[in-house]
Parts: structure tokens; sequence; C-alpha cells
């Protein structure tokens, strides 16, 4: 096995200020906003691979049929940063945790799936771990939202619909699709797990920006930069970290996790302006079940302007099928309130302005200090 993983573990601050996953905000996202356009995309891309040194690009590393990285973490490694985090997970967050691994089992199934597909290393499958903890409503006081907490703009940009009807970053299935492709994404563009990882985390303009600044794509180089929050200086250990328990979690005291069983539905086409409640009424389930099949879908409503896939129990499909007709719609008056609804991002982003760049590291800190 490959040493690479002493690439993956550096220098980690005190945790004084540690992040809770349901609180994320997804910096990466934040800084974005100048890259939302193809071609800058593009020429983002080539302006960081026209930056790579030789010793990057051929680092010696297990590889699959796909080309990209298969695993992450090479061995158990040895490291006093990682440790600390293993340390905090497995004793003052233990019970936290403990919920992020019971949830995780509801997705990971769907999740591997996808990113087996997209040739990514196998660990990144235990990233919400430290995003979101596994929870689709997860939101952001900066309104990253998700199991992989996108905000809108990055949303969109990878194919997600998000307004006030559907928010499919929500959708585990979707949002997944999502992430591996940005994750991917960051590994073109940066040629290593360490930097990709950084950037998914501040957001790849920024760890760009100071790699052009300081002429250097040295992952260690880089993150000293005074502009690197400390969150992003230690989102790998802390990655590292949630990984290997994920892996082996009764290893380090993580016994009897009561891990709920992963989702198994079908897809059904309905009419726009369906309501969950008749699907749930004529199906025999209870609209919070549903809820739980469809979290993209936001007031229990579907979107007027066009049909959308619903999805339920396998076994109650032919029973919505021969009750088709007796799906109820929601009326006009419904459907104006909530096209009213005001978007939040816009208003965060208006409300903080010139703050939210500066500052939209310090809304994840909590008064729960290692």
């Amino acid at each position: 096995m490959n040493k690479f993983v002493l690439a993956l573990v550096f220098s980690l601050f005190l945790l004084n200020n540690f992040v809770l996953a349901e609180e994320k905000v997804n910096i990466q996202e934040q800084n974005i906003s100048s890259f939302t356009s193809e071609q800058k995309s593009d020429d983002l891309k080539k302006r960081i691979l026209e930056r790579l040194d030789e010793n990057i690009k051929n680092i010696d590393i297990t590889e699959n049929n796909s080309g990209y990285i298969s695993s992450i973490i090479w061995g158990t490694p040895k490291n006093e940063k990682v440790d600390t985090f293993l340390n905090y997970f497995k004793t003052r967050l233990k019970d936290r945790f403990a919920v992020w691994l019971s949830r995780s089992s509801r997705y990971l199934p769907i999740i591997n799936k996808i990113f087996e597909e997209h040739g990514l290393a196998s660990e990144l499958v235990f990233l919400p771990l430290i995003e979101s903890g596994f929870s689709p409503y997860a939101t952001s006081r900066a309104q990253a939202v998700g199991i992989w907490q996108f905000i809108k703009g990055t949303a969109i940009r990878y194919g997600l619909r998000v307004d006030n009807f559907i928010d499919e970053r929500r959708d585990p299935e979707k949002s997944a699709i999502a992430a591996a492709k940005y994750l991917k994404d960051l590994y073109e563009m940066f040629g290593s797990w360490d930097l990709a990882l950084a950037a998914y985390n501040a957001g790849e303009g920024k760890i760009m920006r100071i790699i052009n600044s300081k002429g250097t794509n040295d992952f260690w180089e880089v993150i000293k930069h005074k502009k690197v929050k400390r969150e992003t200086k230690e989102y790998v250990p802390r990655f590292v970290a949630a990984s290997l328990i994920a892996k082996e979690p009764e290893e380090y005291g993580f016994e009897d996790i009561k891990y709920l069983p992963p989702l198994e539905y079908e897809e059904v086409l309905l009419p726009p302006k369906t309501t969950l409640a008749s699907v749930g009424k004529i199906i025999d389930v209870d609209e919070d079940t549903l809820k739980e099949y469809n979290p993209a879908i936001k007031y229990g409503v579907l979107p007027p302007d066009t049909s959308y896939y619903v999805r339920i129990p396998k076994d109650k499909v032919q029973v919505l099928l021969d009750n088709f007709d007796s799906l109820e719609r929601a009326d006009e008056k419904t459907i104006k309130k909530i096209m009213a609804k005001k978007d939040k991002t816009k208003r965060y982003m208006k409300k903080n302005k010139k703050r939210v760049y500066k500052k939209v590291a310090n809304v994840k800190r909590i008064s729960n200090p290692l």
C-alpha cells in the first residue's frame, strides 16, 4: 500500500471552534461566485493544470480503471492531528457521531454506486460525515443545503433544480451525482486529493488565487496562506479521522450502532401540482414517510410547471397506478403562496453584503470547544 496518506495530514490549530455538521456552511461554494460560466470554469482548469509541477503529476498512486485514485487512505495514519480528531469524535462528540453513522446507511448504497461509476476514491463517500452528518435537511446559516452542502449557485451549475417548489440539494441521489462531478472536476483541476479537498471546503477560486499569488501548488505552502481559514486547515485530518471510524467503528469504540435500513423505492411520474398528502392517502403511507423518500419536494406540492418523479415504497406502485385519477392537486391559492416565498439565500447575501466573504467562516463556529 502507498504512503500517499502522508500527504493528507497537515497542521492543525486548536479545536476550540470545531464545526457541527448540521450548521455547516460550505465556504467552498461561497467563493465560487466568480466562476459561474463554463468558460470561466474551463479557464480555471487550464490555469490550475498549467501550474502543476512534475512531482504532483508523477505521484505514485493506486488507480482504478477510470484513472482516479481508488483509495485516499493507505494503512493507518499515525499522525497527532488525525489522532486529535479521532479522540474528539469518539469522546466528546461520540453520541452525535453515532447518529451520523446510523444515518449514513440510509444513503451509502446510493452514494457508493454513484461514486464507483464516476471512478472516485472510495473514502469520499464518507465526506458527508463532516459536511452534514448525512442529513438531507442540513442547512447552514448561509443557506448551504443538503448532504453535500451545496449553495444554490453551485447546485445549479451541476444540474440540480433549486426553486420554491423543489430543492434537489436535498435529493440523496441527485445531489450525490452532483457531488461526484464536482469532486471529479476538483481532482482534475488540482491533480491531488489534498488540494481538491481543500478546494471543496474553501472554494476552487480561493485556492487558485493562492496558488497564483504564491507561485506554488505545494499543498503545505498553500494552506499556510493567511486567507486560508482554520476550518480548511483542519478539513483533511477531520475527514481522514471520520473515514477511519466509519470503516471500522468498533475499532474506535462505536459499538451497537443502530444503522437505518437503506432507502428502497420506485419512482412514479406525477402531474404538476400533485400533493404528497393525496399520494399518501391513496397508498396508505403517512405524509412524513413520503417526505423522507422525497426530501427535495419542499412543501409537499409538486411544481406547477412540470411533471415530477415521486418516490414511493416499491410495494405501493401498483396501488398508486390503479388509483391515479384520485390524485389531488393544490389550489391556486396554495401555489401562489409557495411562489411568493422569498429566497433566503438572497436575503442572507443582501444582509451581510461585504461581510459575507470575509466572515462567513465564523458562522460555522459553535460554543462547544474541544
